[in-house]
């Protein structure tokens, strides 16, 4: 638990630290594994990612999305108010569906998991009814750590009448893994 610790401790210095507000631009954001059809990558590997260790996250092969390809895709903006009742702020990034469409995902649904651990279970089924987006950037700023970053769910419950009672459980912020089912 201490390497761990200091792992997301160094991360957050480095974004701190870092004059560019996209830092995160040379590196992957989120790995989408399970059932996927996609894969450029391999299995986890415990000693060097000990994140996917600390929260029991297995695969043998991946595909991952760095900055650049999440912002080189097409952009949807949500204006929404986050968290529930909050200030109103204005986020972007690709829609999921478009994200998770990249790996050819063959499953029913997938659990997203945070830099905290924190997991949400989702249809693939809501993803696909609703212009849900990982955002990658806040109020045109990009989500680095130690915010909401790399990456967070963002459910459009402003303008979606379907969406408007929900609460937070599924804006997951944080989010490095995404595993489909």
């Amino acid at each position: 638990m201490l390497r761990l610790l200091m792992v997301l401790a160094a991360a957050i210095s480095l974004a701190a630290c870092s004059a560019d507000p996209d830092f995160a631009e040379g590196g992957d954001l989120v790995t989408i594994h399970g059932a996927i059809g996609t894969v450029d990558r391999g299995a986890v590997d415990p000693e060097t990612e000990p994140l996917f260790r600390a929260y029991g996250i297995q695969f043998e092969t991946a595909c991952v999305m760095p900055f650049a390809s999440l912002a080189d895709m097409d952009q949807h903006t949500v204006r929404v108010a986050y968290p529930q009742g909050g200030e109103t702020r204005t986020f972007s990034g690709p829609l999921l569906r478009d994200v998770l469409a990249v790996a050819n995902p063959q499953g029913t649904s997938i659990t997203v998991t945070a830099l905290d651990g924190y997991q949400r279970d989702i249809p693939l089924s809501a993803i696909n009814d609703h212009d849900v987006i990982l955002a990658i950037r806040m109020d045109g700023d990009a989500l680095n750590l130690g915010g909401f970053g790399p990456a967070m769910l963002v459910w459009p419950r402003d303008t979606d009448s379907a969406l408007a009672e929900t609460d937070d459980s599924d804006w997951v912020w944080g989010v490095f893994s995404i595993e489909v089912r």
